[in-house]
């Protein structure tokens, strides 16, 4: 398994989306917003993933991106704090992380950093 380096909390959401989009796994889905303010209703091609980064500080785009985690991991916890965000998953083989962050999209993406995949994804 890959080590990722999480961007520093104060880092431009374009750091975290650059983050997003080179772990395995990763899928566009259709209500994503990205760092031009392209809202996506349609998923993007793969080819094209890696020009266009989402918005991790948008909340369409931080429920796409739970919905990846969930799509083969057991959410525990995901959870807007008062300095902050969490989110909790159990993945199948029983590895519980938690990514913590700004919002709740960056922790999402911290979290699927933390296994070295989007879970929810296609490998």
């Amino acid at each position: 398994m890959s080590t990722y380096t999480i961007p520093a909390p104060d880092a431009p959401g374009n750091e975290w989306g650059r983050l997003a989009v080179s772990l395995p796994g990763w899928r566009w889905m259709s209500g994503m917003l990205d760092q031009k303010n392209w809202r996506y209703h349609a998923p993007v091609p793969r080819g094209r993933c890696d020009a266009v980064r989402p918005d991790p500080d948008d909340a369409g785009t931080a429920g796409c991106l739970l919905a990846l985690l969930a799509a083969s991991c057991w959410i525990h916890r995901a959870a807007v704090l008062p300095r902050g965000a969490a989110v909790t998953v159990e993945t199948p083989d029983g590895l519980t992380v938690t990514g913590r962050a700004s919002t709740l999209g960056r922790a999402a993406i911290a979290a699927a950093a933390a296994i070295g995949r989007w879970p929810g994804g296609e490998e």
